[in-house]
């Protein structure tokens, strides 16, 4: 009985910190202004357009989308949809926030790519931990 009780506390860690991660990365990639994923891209576009926070937008929408999906198919999700749907857009909001406070920036193409290449990286490792605790995944990639 115990071991499934941290079974599952230690799923929840991995998927708060693959959640940490991605939204890390996806905050470098903005830095890096050499390109980000599509989901994002297009929730900047529209926050810009709804002069809206990103970390709102991105809650409404994924509210939306998990209810639409939520009546077709629940296999997808658990609590790890919560942490997912929840935490990146308020992580990658702060994060951009310190990097203007710090004035941040990459200015320098090789500074570009090396942002790049690190997002890149933090990106994959960030969706391998939050999917290999399998407890639920985000509206998005449901």
């Amino acid at each position: 009985m115990k071991k499934s009780v941290f079974s599952f506390t230690h799923r929840i860690v991995l998927s708060i910190i693959g959640t940490i991660i991605i939204a890390i990365g996806i905050a470098l990639f903005r830095l890096s202004n050499l390109g980000i994923d599509p989901a994002t891209a297009a929730n900047i576009g529209i926050t810009e357009k709804l002069n809206m926070n990103l970390c709102n937008y991105q809650l409404i929408f994924n509210l939306l989308l998990f209810l639409i999906i939520f009546i077709i198919n629940r296999t997808f999700f658990g609590i790890g949809t919560i942490i997912n749907m929840t935490l990146p857009g308020y992580i990658i909001d702060f994060i951009n926030l310190k990097f203007h406070q710090f004035n941040l920036h990459a200015s320098l193409f090789w500074m570009q790519a090396l942002f790049f290449l690190v997002s890149i990286l933090l990106f994959y490792l960030g969706i391998s931990i939050y999917t290999h605790a399998k407890i639920g995944v985000s509206p998005y990639d449901a």
